[in-house]
């Protein structure tokens, strides 16, 4: 029998508050994230004196198994929760979502007061015929085994892998094994596909600036339907496209200096000093 998978237990998974001044950012993951990558955006946020929350949607992290009871209304119920506890104490309050996450976001600001938010690869739809075959797929196949034929010579999936179980021998055969046999309920990739409908729909309500950063060879989420989103937008402060793919945010590619200039501008539209020395 393979032996069980031991996931998102480093200190970097779990949720964080990092106290600052009168503002605040309140970052949400996407899937199957958790609020280690939102961390380095977090921090070009927080080394200009703002509060910054990562929010650990429920399901995720160490809760990973209990994921296939969730649904969407519990991650949007979670953020509604977060935002409303910022708010008592801070003037500024902005939404940064990264894919899924940035779905939610649009979601959660149509309906509350947000300052801003900032989007990095907002995700809404699979570009795909996957996206029209979906609905009878959830009924024919309650199960996937999304690993059943990885490679794992591949450095980049043992790269990511390693991201959410920093301690697995990817050599050992048993674990090799476990990894492929992980299932994963298709109806819980029907609530990622639901939270980025109502991302879509929901867009057009949403009248805070709004600054998307989108990574030109993203496969995942294209820059082609990240723009529609975009055209969606009453008030968007900018699009900005950089070399990179879906990961951008966790500021490992080259481009991520263009990144970090963004964030400070559209940050800059609400007074902070962002510590412009300290972070060149």
């Amino acid at each position: 029998m393979a032996p069980p998978l031991q996931a998102f237990q480093t200190d970097e998974h779990q949720p964080f508050l990092w106290p600052g001044g009168r503002q605040a950012a309140l970052l949400v993951h996407g899937f199957p994230g958790t609020p280690a990558e939102m961390r380095t955006a977090g921090e070009v946020i927080h080394a200009g004196g703002w509060t910054v929350q990562g929010l650990l949607l429920p399901g995720f992290g160490v809760d990973f198994q209990t994921l296939p009871a969730r649904r969407h209304i519990d991650w949007i119920e979670a953020i509604d929760h977060a935002l409303a506890v910022l708010r008592q104490e801070h003037d500024t309050v902005l939404l940064v979502g990264n894919s899924m996450g940035a779905a939610l976001a649009l979601r959660v600001a149509a309906h509350h007061a947000v300052d801003g938010l900032i989007l990095f690869a907002p995700f809404w739809r699979v570009d795909s015929w996957l996206d029209k075959v979906y609905p009878l797929a959830e009924r024919v196949l309650p199960q996937v085994k999304p690993f059943r034929r990885a490679d794992f010579a591949d450095v980049r999936f043992r790269a990511g892998v390693l991201q959410f179980i920093p301690e697995a021998d990817l050599d050992d055969p048993t674990v090799q094994a476990a990894i492929r046999e992980l299932r994963l309920p298709v109806h819980v990739l029907g609530q990622v596909r639901r939270s980025g409908q109502l991302g879509y729909r929901f867009a057009a309500q949403v009248h805070a600036p709004v600054l998307i950063i989108q990574g030109s060879a993203d496969p995942l989420v294209k820059p082609r339907v990240t723009k529609r989103l975009a055209a969606r937008l009453p008030n968007l402060a900018g699009y900005v496209e950089v070399p990179g793919e879906h990961e951008l945010i966790r500021g490992k590619s080259a481009a991520w200096p263009l990144v970090t200039a963004a964030m400070r501008a559209f940050l800059g539209r609400f007074g902070e000093n962002l510590g412009m020395d300290e972070l060149a």
